[in-house]
């Protein structure tokens, strides 16, 4: 994804909306401004962006408010989010972001051309081309279409419950630790979102829909132990 990418940054203040959106213009990028979340997702509806900017907390909805609504139907984030933080962010309102979709965190303030390192690493996986067709017996994994399939049927898997699965079925046998999942799928060291990888195994395992795909190794990550 080049400098040529369409960006939506989401500020209820005008003026630190518009010093963003000009700090990412001068880069290179189109971008548009929302000054609400409600706007936001107007904005969205009328044409999606390649990587939004969100407002951690707004008058009308807050982040995590909003990538529900933007989750709703498709169930899915057909863009990644970036949200803006001032100095509230706790780690549970971390968690709870990152468990809703959001691709990254980044406080109000940052160093600019470590915010603009940030978006182009973001954009970046994106655009990249991701692995081969990986096949576990009656498991097919596509990630260049981010599908997977259990003996031809559709599983309901996208996003990291299905890079967690990904990165699981390429070590068949191997225990794989909670961090280097959280670091691979999330990008992400921070042992707080642990809980994120553990939801994302439920995910897999609800989608699977058998046991005995996934084994938990106690105090350490999990292990895919179907061929």
């Amino acid at each position: 994804m080049g400098t040529s990418a369409r960006l939506l940054v989401v500020d209820d203040e005008p003026r630190t909306a518009e010093i963003t959106a000009e700090l990412l213009r001068r880069a290179g990028y189109a971008v548009d401004v929302a000054l609400s979340g409600r706007e936001a997702l107007a904005s969205v509806r009328s044409g999606t962006p390649d990587l939004m900017l969100l407002d951690y907390e707004m008058p009308d909805m807050d982040a995590p408010e909003v990538l529900d609504q933007l989750r709703s139907g498709a169930e899915r984030l057909a863009f990644p989010v970036i949200i803006l933080t001032g100095a509230r962010p706790s780690p549970g309102d971390q968690v709870i972001g990152i468990e809703r979709g959001a691709a990254d965190y980044i406080a109000k303030g940052t160093d600019r051309q470590v915010l603009l390192a940030r978006v182009r690493g973001v954009l970046r996986d994106r655009a990249a081309p991701v692995g081969r067709v990986t096949v576990r017996g009656r498991l097919r994994l596509d990630m260049a279409q981010m599908q997977a399939t259990l003996d031809g049927r559709s599983l309901k898997l996208e996003g990291r419950p299905l890079t967690a699965l990904h990165i699981l079925a390429e070590r068949p046998g191997e225990v794989v630790s909670r961090s280097e999942l959280l670091e691979r799928a999330w990008g992400s060291t921070y042992s707080g979102f642990e809980h994120s990888v553990e939801q994302a195994v439920h995910e897999v395992r609800r989608a699977l829909g058998e046991p005995g795909w996934i084994e938990t190794v106690r105090g350490i990550g999990y292990r895919f132990t179907q061929r």
